[in-house]
């Protein structure tokens, strides 16, 4: 992952976690909050992503990677 794309992803996430939340004075149901874990778990394999390239560590960099990008689609595919 480059760095203008990690920069584009960081970008999403942000968006996903502060603009495209659900308007409600209650609590989240729990599939709701289920999802929005998932937006948790993208941040620290993202953060991971970044620690990896710093370090100049492929493998962990690739794994790190895959499993953003695996949860990212878990994400993307709740609302279907």
């Amino acid at each position: 992952m480059t760095k203008k794309q990690m920069v584009e992803e960081w970008k999403k996430i942000k968006f996903e976690i502060y603009e495209n939340r659900p308007k409600t004075d209650e609590p989240y149901p729990s599939d709701v909050v289920k999802r929005r874990q998932l937006l948790l778990y993208a941040q620290v394999h993202l953060s991971e992503v970044s620690w990896a390239k710093k370090c100049k560590d492929l493998e962990n960099e690739r794994l790190h990677t895959d499993l953003y990008n695996s949860i990212m689609q878990n994400y993307y595919e709740w609302q279907k």
